[in-house]
C-alpha cells in the first residue's frame, strides 16, 4: 500500500489516530468482500475513499460504526477496540459517531423536526422538550433548512433529504462523521452544496471525517487524503495533490471511467 502517512499527520497537526482498521475481513456467504484491510484516520482529517462499486466501501463503514462485525481483524475508535465494548458502551458512543446513509435513512412516518429530534429522544432522555427543540433548531439552520421541521420527508427534494439526514447525524454534534455517497443521484448543482455542507460542518463541530464516493470532483472539493479501496483492500492511500500522481492502472482505469472528469 502507498502511504503519505508521515505527510499527512504533519498536515493534520499532531498526527493522533482517532480510528484504526486492521487487517479486516468480512465474507457474506462464499463472496469475501474485505480482505484484510487496512487503514489509518488522522483527527480532524477528511480522507476519502474512492473505488468501484460493489467492492465494499460501504461494508467498510458499517465495520466501522459498529452496525456489523468482522470475521477476523479489528476496529479501534480512540484508541478502543469495538469488539471489546459492552452494548451499553456501543449506545453511549453512538454520541461519538454520526453518519449518513446513502439513502438518507429518513423515517418516512416522521417529520423532519421529528426525525432530527429522533436520537436525542431516545438516548438523552435528562433533555427536556425545549432543549430538543432548540437542538434539533440548531441542527437544521446548520444544513439550510430553517422553517421545514413540520414538513414529511415525502414533500423534500432529494437534496433537502440528504440536508435532513445531515442534521440527524450532527444533532448530537459527533466527534467522527461518516458519509456513504452523499451526493449520488444528486444534480451538480445540489452535489456542490452537500460538498460545501460537508466542509462547514467539519470546521463547525471539529470533526473527523470518512467520506465514501465515486464522485471524483467531490474527492477533490471535500478530502484532505484521498484512498483506493480495490479488491477488499486499501490499495493507495495519499495526500490529495498527489493522489493522481500514483502509476496503478487500476486507479487509471477508475479516473478514466469517473462519471465526473477531473482536469488539472
Amino acid at each position: 500500500m502507498v502511504a503519505d502517512s508521515e505527510q499527512a499527520a504533519h498536515s493534520q497537526g499532531n498526527g493522533k489516530i482517532i480510528i484504526n482498521v486492521h487487517d479486516l475481513w468480512k465474507a457474506f456467504g462464499s463472496l469475501q468482500v474485505l480482505k484484510g484491510l487496512t487503514l489509518e484516520v488522522f483527527e480532524g482529517e477528511t480522507l476519502v475513499i474512492l473505488g468501484r462499486s460493489g467492492v465494499g466501501k460501504s461494508v467498510l463503514l458499517k465495520q466501522i460504526i459498529g452496525i456489523d462485525k468482522p470475521d477476523r481483524g479489528y476496529v479501534e475508535i480512540f484508541g478502543e477496540r469495538l469488539a471489546a465494548w459492552s452494548q451499553s458502551k456501543r449506545a453511549r458512543a453512538k454520541d461519538k459517531i454520526g453518519m449518513l446513509f446513502q439513502g438518507s435513512a429518513l423515517f418516512d412516518s416522521m417529520n423532519v423536526g421529528e426525525n432530527t429530534a429522533f436520537y436525542l429522544r431516545q438516548h438523552e432522555s435528562e433533555l427536556s422538550e425545549k432543549e430538543i427543540k432548540k437542538r434539533v433548531d440548531e441542527a437544521l439552520e446548520m444544513v439550510g433548512l430553517e422553517g421545514v421541521q413540520e414538513k414529511m420527508p415525502s414533500e423534500l427534494s432529494g437534496g433537502m433529504r440528504k440536508r435532513a439526514a445531515l442534521a440527524r447525524a450532527i444533532v448530537y454534534r459527533p466527534r467522527i462523521l461518516l458519509y456513504d455517497e452523499p451526493t449520488t443521484g444528486l444534480d451538480p448543482i445540489t452535489a456542490m452544496q452537500i460538498n460545501d455542507l460537508i466542509n462547514s460542518t467539519k470546521k463547525e463541530l471539529n470533526t473527523t471525517t470518512i467520506v465514501v464516493t465515486h464522485d471524483i470532483r467531490s474527492a477533490i472539493e471535500v478530502g484532505d487524503r484521498l484512498a483506493f479501496h480495490d479488491d477488499g483492500k486499501i490499495a493507495h492511500v495519499a495526500l490529495k495533490d498527489k493522489f493522481f500522481d500514483i502509476d496503478d492502472p487500476n486507479i487509471k482505469l477508475f479516473l478514466d471511467n469517473a462519471t465526473i472528469n477531473f482536469h488539472r
